[in-house]
């Protein structure tokens, strides 16, 4: 799995080739890590799925790791360029919707209680 990354004043996207699984989630990790600690402005996160080849158990897990860490900073996910055997993947673990509607909860109530 490879990426290659552009950031906009608040926008951080990166494109995806090749595999995400087992061996390469680690990577897909610390590259998003490292993109968005360049963009502390970020507000929207891009995923750029149509190089992707398989994505498996491992790198599903990691998606939607991504998706609540960004939500957790108040950053946008947007998943995009899914093809068919992503979208299956998705669909069949019923997690297509929530990975691709790109929203936004906010911070959990407890920290914006009791503030000013």
């Amino acid at each position: 799995m490879t990426t290659s990354f552009g950031t906009g004043p608040h926008t951080v996207r990166l494109a995806l080739t090749g595999d995400l699984d087992h061996d390469t989630c680690g990577e897909l990790l610390r590259r998003v890590r490292t993109a968005l600690d360049g963009a502390r402005e970020a507000t929207d996160l891009h995923l750029d799925c149509r190089e992707l080849e398989l994505v498996d158990s491992m790198g599903l897990s990691t998606l939607l790791e991504i998706h609540r860490s960004a939500g957790r900073d108040g950053i946008v996910f947007h998943l995009e360029g899914v093809g068919p055997a992503l979208r299956r993947l998705l669909e069949l673990t019923g997690t297509y919707e929530y990975l691709m509607s790109p929203q936004w909860s906010g911070p959990p109530a407890e920290s914006s209680q009791g503030r000013t």
